[in-house]
Parts: C-alpha cells; structure tokens; sequence
C-alpha cells in the first residue's frame, strides 16, 4: 500500500510553504515568517536530511526531531499574540 503523499514534507517546492507556515503557527507556537520558514527548511535539509536532497522526510521525523532535539529549534520566533 503506497503512503500519503501528505505524510511527506514538500519544503522545497516553494508553493508548498504554506505547509510548513501551518507547522510553525497552527501547530507549534512559532511565527509563520519567511525567516522562520526558511530557518525550518535549513533545520529539515542539514539536520533530518543531512544534506541528502532526495531523502523523504515525514511530519511524524519533524515532530520527533523537534521533541528529542529542542535545540534545532531554539533559533525560531515565537508566535506574538497582540490584544
């Protein structure tokens, strides 16, 4: 049985950064700026890829890299909630 298509993370396809902009704020508490996404790819390609670019990554490795490794992500704005 072939996997979701939705499993996998599509963070080099620029159309596809709404993706990780959902993973940041919707999901995580982080701002959903262009350099808290570019930050994301960086953390996606350097840490869970190790510079394989056709290595698939799923949301499940994401959200465990972020869990066992919260120093990946020290770097990220947090989401600002303005009253």
């Amino acid at each position: 049985m072939p996997k979701s298509d939705s499993d996998f993370i599509n963070s080099t396809d620029p159309s596809q950064e709404y993706e990780l902009e959902d993973w940041l704020a919707k999901r995580n508490g982080y701002s959903s700026s262009k350099s808290n996404v570019d930050k994301l790819k960086k953390i996606i390609n350097e840490k869970l890829k190790k510079g394989v670019t056709a290595k698939n990554v799923t949301w499940a490795e994401l959200d465990a890299a972020k869990k066992n490794n919260p120093e990946w992500f020290a770097d990220l704005d947090v989401l600002v909630h303005r009253s």
